[in-house]
């Protein structure tokens, strides 16, 4: 299984920050029917929990190294057993310190996405982790989650607002670039203001999906909603359409929720049904 490709000249790998985890299925697809992991639980644990982890996926190309999302932050996290994050160990295994990144493009604000955008020095001063870059959100993600009433409530107050502060957040819209075949994709569903991150080199295309999906179960079954899906009525419309298009058009693609060994790949269609094909 692979872990890094290429496209056209712009390579893309998969960094594991945190995981592999699990936790039960009913917490995460409570909408499943009864009975419906019966003939699916080949998707699951062996003792039928919802597999996952936190990935981080490094994007290079000749002018430019981008991040998309910062995993769960470096912990330790006592609601996952103490686990500590392993981006930087990781990012250091590729050769790229945090000095090195030119963008970090964010799919959506959940905590889970958001973890290593600062971090605090001896002081006990929030700072930077990727000093020289410019952190990229959508601008309906942004509106959403800074609204007074959200924002306090949020890990997006002590997470990502300083760096607006800072004057280093830049807002996208649907088809933003950030760089030569590296551009903004809107995504809308999971949360108000999704994006993933459409490239295109050499003639070759794929796109970074972020949390438009969480398990393989969703391309058989594409109207499945994980819980965190903050509006699944445009989830579903989302999903639907992304796989579609995947599918036609054979693109590869990565979503960050599934195991990192098998995160990247193709969708593909039979009839009216769709299934993943990993690296």
């Amino acid at each position: 299984m692979a872990t890094c490709v290429r496209i056209g000249n712009i390579e893309i790998t998969a960094l594991r920050d945190i995981g592999p985890l699990a936790f039960p299925s009913s917490n995460v697809f409570s909408d499943m029917q009864e009975g419906g992991w019966d003939s699916r639980s080949h998707h699951l644990t062996k003792e039928g929990e919802f597999p996952t982890n936190f990935t981080v996926f490094l994007v290079k190309s000749h002018d430019a190294t981008v991040i998309v999302d910062t995993g769960g932050g470096p912990g330790p996290h006592e609601a996952m057993d103490g686990t500590e994050g392993q981006l930087m160990d990781a990012l250091a295994n590729k050769g790229v310190s945090p000095e090195d990144v030119d963008h970090v493009f964010f799919s959506h604000l959940h905590f889970d996405h958001i973890g290593w955008a600062l971090r605090q020095n001896p002081d006990g001063e929030s700072t930077p982790t990727f000093p020289n870059a410019r952190y990229v959100i959508s601008t309906t993600e942004w509106n959403y989650w800074t609204q007074p009433d959200i924002l306090s409530s949020s890990p997006v107050e002590q997470a990502i607002y300083p760096l607006e502060r800072m004057g280093l957040v830049d807002l996208t819209d649907d088809e933003t670039p950030l760089a030569t075949g590296i551009r903004a994709m809107a995504t809308p569903g999971h949360t108000p203001g999704h994006q993933s991150l459409l490239i295109e080199s050499g003639g070759e295309t794929a796109i970074i999906a972020g949390d438009v999906l969480h398990n393989t179960v969703q391309f058989e079954m594409p109207d499945l909603c994980a819980d965190f899906d903050q509006d699944k009525p445009a989830a579903r419309a989302t999903r639907r359409k992304l796989l579609e298009r995947l599918a036609a058009d054979r693109t590869m693609s990565t979503f960050g929720h599934l195991l990192i060994d098998s995160n990247i790949g193709h969708v593909i269609k039979v009839e009216d049904r769709y299934s993943w094909q990993p690296l």
